[in-house]
C-alpha cells in the first residue's frame, strides 16, 4: 500500500472474499494505519457502495459524494457517465491519495470510480473478484487462521475453554469473524452470570450444532461459500444469541430489518419505531439496544444521542424472516412514528396538493435520505410523489445535499409525473449549486422551475424572507423539452463513431478519451497535445480519428491501438474545429488565425488556405457529398465554400444576442439592442415585441431613452449613433464622426444633448437638435467603453481601455478628475441619483465605488462584472457577471443581498423606474425580474 511504484489499473490491492470475512474491517484498519496516513498525507477517502446501491442515479449520487469529500466540489450530475468523467478529472488534478471503495457488488458500481486518477490508489473490498479490473493485485481475505480465530472466540473470557469445545466452535462458525464475535459475546454473557467457561462454551456449541448446518456432522467445518449453509449458520448463531434477550426482544430486533442497508440509524428513530410497534419507553428501548450491542448483534455508538449500525449480513437475515406483508407494515409504522414528531405542513403555495407533514423541518440525517424509499415500500406512492414534488422539500434537500438528492427522490417514484419532474429538474441542476448569499439558492430554484407545469404555481407565488429576485417575465433560456441536461464539465467536444458503439471526447487536460456507449466505460485515453484539445472528428470507417488543439496542431490516432499516426502543422494559433471528408481522403480545420485549411491526407500537407473571416474561425463542417464546406466565425458570419480550388465564400449569414437594454421613464416599454443590428421595443406588460428598428449595419452596442420617452439613441459597431422616434420607429437622425465602433451612449437629464464613447479614443458630446458634435474629449488610450451623465447634467463620467475613470465638465469638455485604481479595462459606469458617488466595473474583476467630490475609492467589491446599475433611490447596486449571475448589493455597505442565475451570458442591466425590478440583456434574450427587499 505504501509502495511508491505506480500500480496497475485499480490502484491498490482489492480485498476479495466469497464470504464476508471482515474485508471492511481490514480496510478500516488500513485507513487508520499511521504509516498509510503518513504515506498519503491524510488524503484517504472511503466510499461505501453496498447491495442496495443499484440504480444509475444512486451510483451517480455516490460519485457525487466522492467529489464533495475529495475536492469540496459541488458540481451536480444526475448522469452517471458525466459524474464519473468529472470525478476522473478531479482525481487527475490532485496529488496522491487513497480511495477506499467498500462493499462493491457490481461492475456498474466500480467502473465510475476507475476513470482517471493516475496518482490515485484504490483499495476495493468485494466478494466478487471477477469484477475487478485486469491487472489489479488481489488480496484474498478468507477464513481466519486457527490462532486468529481462537483469539476472537476467547476474547475477554476469564478462564480457558476446553480444547474439544474450542475446536467444535471454530468448526461450527466456519472461523467467520462475525459468527466468532457473536459466539464470544454469548459465552461472555453467560460467564458474567457465574457459569463456568466450559459450561457456557458447551451450551453455545450445542445450540449451534442443533440449529446450524454442522448439526449433521460434528466433525465437519461449515462451508461458508455455500449461501444456504452460510444463511443457516447465521440463523443458528443469531438465534442462539436471541435466547438471552428479554421477552419480545427478538421481535424488536427483527424489526430493525426495515432500515436501509449500510446506514447509521439514530437511536431516536428506533425509539419511535418500537414505541409504535410494542409501546416500549425510551428507557426500555435504550436498554434493549445496549443488550443487543453487548451480544454483538448491533453496533451501538453513543455519540449524537446514540446511533445503531446493523451488519448487512444480519440485516439480510432479519429481512428474510419478516416476509413482504410484515415488512410493508413496518415501513408504514416507521413513517407514522417518525411523522408524529413532525409538525403539520402549511398549505402548499399555489394551492396544490402537498404532503400532510412538513418533513423539511425535521433534523437532517437518515430519514431525509430514505423517507421516499420508506414511503414507497409502505405502498404510499401518492404521498411519496406529493413530497418529492413539493418545492419546500426540494429546496431543503438541495440545501442539505445537492441536486442529485431531490433528483434521486423523484427518479425512484414510478409515476409519469415524478419521472417527468426528475428529467426537468436534471435539466436545470447545473444552475442549482450553492450561492452567495446562501438564501439566494431558493430564489434560483423557483426562478428556474417556474416554467415547468409541475412547479409553476408553487414557484410563482413563493416569497422569500430575505431580499430576492423574482421572474417578472418568462425566462428566455429554458431548455428545449428534448434536451436532457446541460453539462458544466471540462469536456470540450464529442464525436460518435459511425457504428454508434463508441464515442470520443476532448478535454482541457490535453487528452482525447474513447468511451463504450453500451457500458459507459472509458476504453482508451489518447495523449499527445500539449494544451487543451478543442475538437475531434472520427473517420467514416471508424479506424482513425483526428483532434485539434490549443497547441496549433492536428493530431491523428489509430482507434484500435491508440497509437498516434501523424501530426499536421500550419495554423499559427489554436485550432478550433476539424471535419473529415466523406471518403476520408482529406479533412478541414478552422483556427484562431482567421483561416480554414484543407489537408490532403495522402500528401500529408495543407493543400489550400481559406481566408475571409475577420476573426477566429470556430466551426467547420463538410457537405455529405464532399463538394462544399461551411465555416462559422467569431465575426458572426457563416461562410460556405467550394471544396475545389475556388476559395471565396459563396454566401454568409449572421445572428447574435442582446447587448444592451434601456427602460422607458414610465416603465411601459423597454428597448434592447442586438448583435444582429436591430433595436427592438418591448411591451413590459405583455413581454411582446411591439416594434423593430433597423438601420445599423452591424451589432448595436448601446441604447439610451430620452427623459420624456419620445425618442431614443443607439450606438453601434458601424461607427454611427442613430436617433429614433419611438412612436413611429423611424430614424430621425444619424450622427457620424467616430472613426471606430461606438461603445456607449448616454442622454443628458434635460434631453438636450447626448454623449458617446468610442473605440477611437474619443468621447463626443452632441447637440440633439442640430446633431452637431460640440466638445470632443480625448483621453482614453485604447478606446472609451462607457459613459454616464450626472443628474444635474453638469458633468459626465467615462471609462476606458486604459483602466481609468475620467470626469468631464459637460459644458467645456475639460477633464476635471481622473480616477485610478482599476488594473485593466473598465467596462461600465453608473452614477448615483444624487451625484455624490459612482460605481465602475472592470476587467480586473472588481466593482469600485468612488466619491465624486474627492475622487477617492470608498469600497471595492470583487467578481467578474460586465455591467453595473444603481437603483433610482440609490439604495441598491445591481451587477451582472461573467458567470451568468445577477447580484444585488446594498449600496452603503458591501453586503450582497440577493442573487439570480441565468443559463446564458449576460451583458447589460438597467433598473425599472420604480426601483422594484430590473431588466437584464443576455445572449439568449431578455430577462425581467422583480426585486423585493423583504417578504412584504
Amino acid at each position: 500500500m505504501c509502495n511508491h511504484t505506480p500500480e496497475p489499473p485499480g490502484g491498490a490491492p482489492p480485498l476479495n472474499s466469497k464470504t464476508r470475512f471482515g474485508k471492511t474491517t481490514l480496510a478500516e484498519m488500513v485507513w487508520a494505519n499511521r504509516k498509510v496516513q503518513r504515506r498519503f498525507k491524510g488524503r484517504i477517502y472511503r466510499i461505501t457502495l453496498g447491495l442496495d446501491v443499484r440504480s444509475r442515479a444512486a451510483i451517480a449520487a455516490k460519485v457525487g459524494e466522492a467529489t464533495r469529500f475529495i475536492a469540496g466540489d459541488t458540481h451536480v450530475f444526475d448522469d452517471l457517465d458525466l459524474a464519473s468523467a468529472h470525478l476522473g478529472r478531479l482525481l487527475d488534478a490532485r496529488p496522491e491519495m487513497l480511495l477506499i471503495l467498500d462493499d462493491v457488488w457490481t461492475p456498474d458500481q466500480l467502473a465510475p470510480f476507475l476513470v482517471g486518477g493516475a496518482r490515485c490508489r484504490r483499495l476495493i473490498t468485494t466478494r466478487l473478484p471477477e469484477l475487478l479490473p485486469a491487472g489489479a493485485h488481489q488480496v484474498r481475505v478468507d477464513e481466519m487462521s486457527v490462532a486468529q480465530a481462537r483469539q476472537v472466540l476467547t476474547f475477554d473470557i476469564s478462564g480457558a475453554l476446553p480444547e474439544e469445545i474450542e475446536r467444535g466452535l471454530l468448526k461450527a462458525t466456519g472461523r467467520w469473524p462475525l459468527l466468532l464475535r457473536l459466539a464470544n459475546r454469548l459465552i461472555h454473557r453467560q460467564v458474567s452470570t457465574g457459569v463456568s467457561p466450559t459450561e457456557a462454551g458447551a451450551a453455545v456449541l450445542e445450540q449451534l450444532r442443533r440449529r446450524g448446518p454442522a448439526g449433521l456432522d460434528p466433525a465437519a467445518s461449515v462451508d461458508l461459500n455455500d449461501p444456504r449453509v452460510r444463511q443457516t449458520a447465521v440463523r443458528a448463531t443469531v438465534e442462539a444469541g436471541t435466547t438471552l434477550l428479554p421477552p419480545g426482544g427478538y421481535d424488536r430486533f427483527t424489526e430493525l430489518g426495515v432500515f436501509t442497508e449500510d446506514e447509521t440509524i439514530p437511536v431516536a428513530l428506533v425509539i419511535a419505531l418500537w414505541g409504535t410497534t410494542a409501546g416500549l419507553s425510551v428507557v426500555q428501548t435504550r436498554e434493549l439496544c445496549a443488550v443487543l450491542s453487548g451480544l454483538s448483534l448491533i453496533d451501538l455508538d453513543p455519540a449524537g444521542g446514540g446511533r445503531v449500525h446493523l451488519h448487512d449480513v444480519i440485516r439480510d437475515f432479519l429481512r428474510s424472516g419478516l416476509g413482504d406483508q410484515r415488512l410493508q407494515g413496518l415501513h408504514c409504522a416507521l413513517v407514522d412514528a417518525a411523522g408524529a414528531d413532525v409538525s403539520p405542513a402549511q398549505p402548499q403555495p399555489g394551492g396544490g396538493t402537498g404532503p400532510a407533514r412538513a418533513w423539511w423541518t425535521m433534523p437532517d440525517g437518515y430519514l431525509a435520505d430514505n423517507l421516499v424509499t420508506h414511503l414507497l415500500a409502505a405502498d404510499r406512492t401518492p404521498e411519496a410523489e406529493a413530497l418529492a414534488l413539493d418545492l419546500r422539500w426540494i429546496a431543503w434537500r438541495l440545501d442539505r445535499r445537492a441536486a442529485t438528492a431531490p433528483i434521486a427522490d423523484l427518479a425512484q417514484i414510478p409515476t409519469p409525473a415524478a419521472q417527468q419532474a426528475a428529467r426537468d429538474l436534471a435539466r436545470t441542476a447545473h444552475l442549482l449549486t450553492p450561492t452567495t448569499p446562501a438564501h439566494a439558492q431558493a430564489a434560483v430554484l423557483r426562478s428556474r422551475l417556474s416554467g415547468y407545469r409541475a412547479w409553476h404555481a408553487q414557484a410563482t407565488v413563493w416569497r422569500s424572507l430575505h431580499p430576492a429576485l423574482y421572474n417578472r417575465w418568462p425566462l428566455p433560456d429554458l431548455p428545449d423539452p428534448a434536451q436532457r441536461r446541460t453539462l458544466t464539465v471540462a469536456a470540450v467536444t464529442v464525436a460518435i463513431s459511425p457504428d454508434g458503439t463508441w464515442l470520443a471526447t476532448t478535454s482541457k487536460d490535453g487528452t482525447v478519451r474513447m468511451w463504450d456507449t453500451a457500458t459507459g466505460r472509458m476504453t482508451r485515453t489518447l495523449t499527445g497535445h500539449t494544451g487543451p484539445v478543442r475538437a475531434v472528428a472520427i473517420s467514416p470507417d471508424g479506424t482513425w480519428l483526428a483532434a485539434t488543439g490549443h497547441d496549433g496542431t492536428v493530431q491523428m490516432w489509430d482507434t484500435a491501438t491508440g497509437r498516434m499516426t501523424r501530426t499536421l502543422t500550419g495554423h499559427t494559433g489554436p485550432v478550433n474545429a476539424v471535419a473529415i471528408s466523406p471518403d476520408g481522403a482529406w479533412l478541414a480545420t478552422a483556427g484562431d488565425d482567421e483561416t480554414a485549411r484543407l489537408w490532403d491526407l495522402v500528401a500529408d500537407r495543407a493543400t489550400r488556405t481559406l481566408t475571409g473571416h475577420t476573426g477566429p474561425v470556430n466551426a467547420v463542417t463538410i457537405s455529405p457529398d464532399g463538394t462544399w464546406l461551411a465555416t462559422a466565425g467569431r465575426d458572426e458570419t457563416v461562410r460556405v465554400w467550394e471544396a475545389g480550388w475556388n476559395t471565396n465564400p459563396q454566401r454568409s449569414v449572421s445572428r447574435g444576442g442582446i447587448g444592451a437594454v434601456a427602460i422607458s421613464p414610465d416603465a411601459a416599454w423597454l428597448t434592447t439592442a442586438g448583435d444582429d443590428g436591430t433595436v427592438r421595443i418591448w411591451d413590459t406588460a405583455t413581454s411582446r415585441i411591439t416594434r423593430t428598428l433597423t438601420g445599423h449595419t452591424g451589432p448595436v452596442h448601446a441604447v439610451a431613452i430620452s427623459p420624456d420617452g419620445t425618442w431614443l439613441a443607439t450606438a453601434g459597431r458601424d461607427e454611427t449613433v442613430r436617433i429614433w422616434d419611438t412612436a413611429t420607429g423611424r430614424a430621425t437622425r444619424t450622427l457620424t464622426g467616430h472613426t471606430g465602433p461606438v461603445n456607449a451612449v448616454t442622454i443628458s437629464p434635460d434631453g438636450t444633448w447626448l454623449a458617446t464613447a468610442g473605440a477611437d479614443w474619443v468621447v463626443g458630446i452632441w447637440d440633439v437638435a442640430t446633431g452637431r458634435d460640440t466638445p470632443i474629449l480625448n483621453g482614453h488610450p485604447g478606446g472609451a467603453y462607457a459613459v454616464a451623465a450626472s443628474p444635474d447634467a453638469a458633468w459626465l463620467a467615462t471609462t476606458g481601455h486604459d483602466g481609468t475613470v475620467r470626469i468631464w465638465d459637460a459644458a467645456t469638455g475639460r477633464a476635471i478628475r481622473t480616477l485610478t485604481g482599476h488594473t485593466g479595462r473598465v467596462n461600465a459606469v453608473a452614477i448615483s441619483p444624487d451625484g455624490t458617488w459612482l460605481a465602475t466595473a472592470g476587467r480586473d474583476e472588481t466593482v469600485r465605488i468612488w466619491d465624486t467630490a474627492t475622487g477617492r475609492a470608498t469600497r471595492t467589491l470583487t467578481g467578474r462584472v460586465n455591467a453595473v446599475a444603481i437603483s433610482p433611490d440609490g439604495t441598491w447596486l445591481a451587477t451582472i457577471s461573467g458567470d451568468s449571475t445577477v447580484r444585488i448589493w446594498e449600496s452603503g455597505t458591501e453586503n450582497l443581498m440577493a442573487m439570480m442565475r441565468a443559463d446564458s451570458a449576460l451583458r447589460a442591466c438597467n433598473w425599472l423606474p420604480d426601483g422594484r425590478g430590473l431588466a437584464v440583456a443576455g445572449d439568449q434574450g431578455l430577462y425581467v425580474y422583480d426585486f423585493l427587499p423583504d417578504s412584504s
